[in-house]
């Protein structure tokens, strides 16, 4: 579909890039390392008119161009299969170049599944855990709890409580019309 072609859309001096390739999850699709927009493609990006930009066909013939040919622009990847794992390449670039938190409750959470991931990781098809290794695992563990009771929450599970009942439901309903004579 027209949605998985990276173009630039185009309105007279202004350029605004259609990047799917840094989306693709939300279409279920495989997640790959998104492509880099050059920086001379960067110089119209946002412009409002105002700057005198009357000979923009000339100005933007590199993007009319793309745009042309968009159909050999497509990003084409797999259909997503399960989740990602937690060394894909793209996972692991989006670790090393993004602000991964924007709340103390959120690097908790991170905190928490990364310590979760690592737990696995380091535990899975290994039956020659010495005593540094379990010290290891142990000081994960503890910053892992250390997190759930940052957030306020209790490792201990309750019962479930019932659900409040729902507020009545009130209908404004008019008096139907008289009958005609």
């Amino acid at each position: 579909g027209q949605w998985c072609t990276r173009v630039p859309l185009i309105c007279f001096g202004t350029v605004e890039w259609h990047l799917p390739d840094r989306c693709l999850r939300q279409f279920g699709r495989e997640q790959c390392i998104p492509l880099v927009v050059p920086e001379s493609q960067r110089a119209f990006h946002g412009r409002d008119g105002r700057q005198g930009t009357r000979d923009w066909p000339t100005k933007l013939k590199e993007f009319i161009a793309i745009w042309e040919n968009r159909q050999l622009q497509d990003i084409v990847t797999p259909n997503q299969v399960g989740r990602m794992g937690y060394h894909d390449p793209y996972l692991d670039r989006y670790r090393q170049t993004s602000v991964r938190y924007m709340t103390p409750e959120g690097a908790a959470d991170g905190a928490l599944a990364d310590g979760v991931e690592r737990i696995k990781e380091i535990t899975t098809g290994r039956n020659d855990l010495g005593n540094e290794d379990v010290g290891f695992i142990r000081r994960i563990a503890n910053s892992l709890l250390g997190c759930i009771r940052a957030q306020g929450r209790d490792h201990r599970r309750y019962p479930p409580r019932a659900a409040p009942p729902p507020p009545p439901v009130q209908l404004d309903v008019p008096a139907p019309p008289p009958p005609y004579e």
